[in-house]
């Protein structure tokens, strides 16, 4: 099932994001994207839990 739904990502990841480049995204690159979407979240995620009561200097 965990292949499956990877697989997936990446023919949405492929899909999504081939209209910025001329060139076929290839599997490579589509794990490569979501692992730095994935990361973006996370790091947001990790913010808005931490940080939402400290200030900033």
């Amino acid at each position: 099932m965990k292949q499956y739904k990877t697989y997936n990502f990446i023919e949405i990841a492929k899909k999504e994001f081939q209209q910025y480049q001329s060139e076929p995204i290839s599997n490579t690159q589509a794990i490569e994207i979501q692992n730095n979407l994935f990361g973006i979240v996370d790091l947001l995620l990790k913010w808005s839990t931490g940080s939402s009561s400290k200030e900033c200097v």
